[in-house]
């Protein structure tokens, strides 16, 4: 009975700091202040950090980019393309230099590079 007892206070405990999560609008940083020439352009979630007390109070609300993301040399042009899993690169991303050419590819599985070549 008593190891039953400390098996459910503990799955308790960690239902407790569970995480929620909800697709956030996204976010975009740019070049300049007057928020012309854009930079970067992401998707994120936002992860839901509860207290251990019980309570269902958020402790804190941790924002991770999940989904597309782009990143642009100054001039407009794409300078780099990929996806994001849980805040970490996942699948296929792209480089680009300056005049659009293609110059990389690399293939990513939760975060881990496992591939990378240039184009022929």
């Amino acid at each position: 009975m008593k190891k039953f007892l400390i098996i459910v206070i503990s799955l308790l405990f960690f239902v407790n700091l569970g995480f929620s999560q909800h697709v956030g609008d996204g976010g975009k940083t740019y070049y300049d202040k007057n928020k012309t020439k854009l930079k970067e352009v992401y998707n994120y979630k936002e992860v839901n950090v509860f207290s251990a007390t019980g309570d269902h109070s958020i402790v804190e609300v941790i924002k991770k980019k999940h989904g597309p993301y782009f990143y642009y040399y100054e001039s407009g042009k794409i300078k780099i393309s990929g996806n994001y899993k849980n805040d970490e690169k996942h699948g296929e991303w792209k480089y680009f230099n300056a005049e659009g050419s293609l110059i990389k590819t690399e293939e990513y599985e939760k975060g881990k590079l496992i591939n990378s070549k240039r184009p022929e």
